[in-house]
């Protein structure tokens, strides 16, 4: 299947890569299906592209690049789903922010990132309660 992107133009996509977001995103509640696509030159940087909408899409980055460290409370995640997480494959990313013509200035929400579950291919954005991280992590100091 060919989906057309505002950042990498027309892509082929495996329609079992496609992960479905049942609640959608925050602001985005009506887009519900998304694509990871990167590019050698964007690694670590993957883009979460929107099946549905071309100029939709999100940075985002493996927090464990940024953040050894950084880890996400199961409890937080049982409260809105339910997934086997002795079986299942759980990704996460935090979505990153550019400004324009200020790369140096780039964050990271660490504070809500997006949980993947692999083999069900289906993922939320999670909010994570009473947390000490910060929704615009400085990611080069």
């Amino acid at each position: 299947m060919k989906i057309n992107t505002r950042q990498f133009g027309e892509v082929e996509i495996d329609e079992q890569k496609i992960v479905n977001m049942p609640i959608g995103i925050p602001g985005f509640r009506d887009q519900k299906r998304y694509v990871f696509l990167q590019k050698e030159e964007t690694v670590p940087f993957l883009l979460f592209q929107c099946m549905d909408d071309p100029n939709l899409s999100f940075v985002v980055l493996d927090p464990i690049k940024i953040l050894p460290e950084y880890t996400i409370e199961k409890n937080d995640l049982e409260k809105m789903v339910s997934w086997d997480f002795e079986t299942d494959e759980i990704s996460c990313f935090v979505i990153v922010t550019i400004p324009n013509g200020n790369p140096e200035k780039m964050t990271a929400n660490f504070l809500a990132p997006l949980v993947i579950n692999n083999r069900r291919r289906e993922g939320l954005q999670l909010v994570l309660q009473n947390s000490a991280y910060s929704h615009q992590h400085q990611l080069l100091k």
